[in-house]
């Protein structure tokens, strides 16, 4: 028999900790931006003019931004058109759409739980987004990188990113990208325990994403504040939200979100006492995330398992649960990945200063030249004025 960890119950606890990580997610954080959001359906009709291949220019360009972006049940399609994106805006010299391909491929690697890769993608993107002066793309990215960090529980640069991005994206007219930051700066704050920050950032989210009648935002903010009522106790309420979250999110394919929504609807039927509704939520959940390559989503669905399971007195499969979660849990959260990404961070912040300072001493050069040209001329006036007496 293996011998059980006896602080199981106390590890278990985690989950309601984190369990609504990130759900955004950068979905909704994308450059060129998708007011209607993320929709398989129009993937699927637009790979079939994809497949004509008749499109050249930024027609294809656009075509193949809103492939990847709408790609939801292929992760590796959705990976392939964001490589081809960055390599025909690299021939057509198009500072947006790379940066929106680079976005695409960030999100895909963030989504299966390669995130040094991720960060690393996203600091290029960052860098094209400096390079072209556009502040929405900034803002966009520095939210993406935020997300990262806070995965990695690196929450002093998880929230300084946020800072910089809301703080950009405040002074631009992309409502959606704020709205965007807000609310994953808001799950960070749930994850932190800090449910007044959550439920502020929340609640001046959800009211942008309804005006612009923006679906995907409107599901994920009614499940983030259905979390918060599952962490006040507000059982029916927190059902009733995510509820209707799960059903506008099943209606577009968006499967991600879902699988961490069903984890939460599970632990309320636990404290219901209903084991069965409980287990049937978890599973559910399980295999969502296990179909769609989803490593955090099954990490955290093996602790949820490991819970039921303990609580049920079914020490051995809790157990083999428990350690499944530590496995994936161990997979992302590796430590050389953290301090590579803390050091890509200081590699991005040294390079902008490094760019202010050679701006500066060029401008300073300039000034040089033209100090010495006047007083070349003054003097050239000078003799002609002579001369002329």
């Amino acid at each position: 028999m293996h011998e059980y960890p006896g602080k199981l119950s106390q590890f278990c606890q985690e989950l309601k900790r984190r369990k609504a990580y990130f759900l955004f997610i950068c979905f909704l954080c994308f450059s060129l931006h998708h007011v209607a959001g993320q929709d398989q359906r129009v993937a699927d009709s637009l790979a079939l003019i994809y497949q004509e291949d008749k499109l050249e220019g930024e027609d294809k360009l656009e075509l193949l931004n809103d492939l990847a972006f709408n790609e939801l049940n292929d992760r590796e399609l959705s990976l392939e058109y964001s490589e081809e994106l960055i390599q025909l805006a690299e021939l057509e010299n198009n500072s947006n759409y790379l940066f929106s391909g680079h976005l695409h491929k960030g999100g895909y690697y963030k989504m299966i739980g390669e995130l040094d890769l991720a960060l690393e993608i996203y600091f290029m993107a960052a860098n094209i987004a400096v390079d072209s002066k556009n502040l929405e793309d900034e803002g966009v990215i520095y939210t993406s990188i935020a997300d990262v960090y806070a995965i990695m529980e690196n929450y002093t640069n998880s929230e300084l990113f946020y800072n910089k991005s809301i703080q950009i994206l405040r002074d631009t007219d992309d409502s959606i990208s704020l709205a965007s930051a807000l609310i994953n700066a808001g799950d960070t704050y749930y994850n932190m325990g800090r449910y007044d920050d959550a439920l502020r950032y929340f609640e001046e989210s959800g009211p942008i994403f309804k005006e612009l009648d923006y679906l995907t935002g409107t599901a994920y903010n009614l499940g983030n504040v259905g979390m918060i009522y599952a962490k006040q106790g507000k059982d029916k309420l927190a059902e009733k939200n995510i509820s209707e979250a799960i059903a506008i999110l099943e209606e577009q394919e968006d499967y991600y979100p879902i699988s961490v929504y069903l984890t939460i609807m599970s632990d309320i039927y636990l404290k219901q006492n209903d084991f069965a509704a409980a287990l049937s939520y978890t599973n559910r959940s399980l295999e969502l995330a296990t179909a769609y390559g989803l490593k955090e989503q099954i990490g955290d669905a093996y602790l949820q398992l490991s819970k039921l399971h303990e609580q049920a007195g079914n020490l051995n499969e809790a157990y083999n649960y428990y350690r499944n979660h530590i496995l994936y849990r161990d997979s992302l959260k590796n430590i050389e990945a953290i301090q590579q990404m803390a050091d890509l961070r200081t590699d991005f912040e040294v390079s902008q200063k490094q760019i202010e300072v050679d701006l500066l001493t060029q401008k300073r050069k300039n000034q040089r030249v033209i100090n010495i040209l006047v007083a070349v001329a003054s003097v050239l006036i000078i003799l002609l004025a002579i001369g002329l007496y």
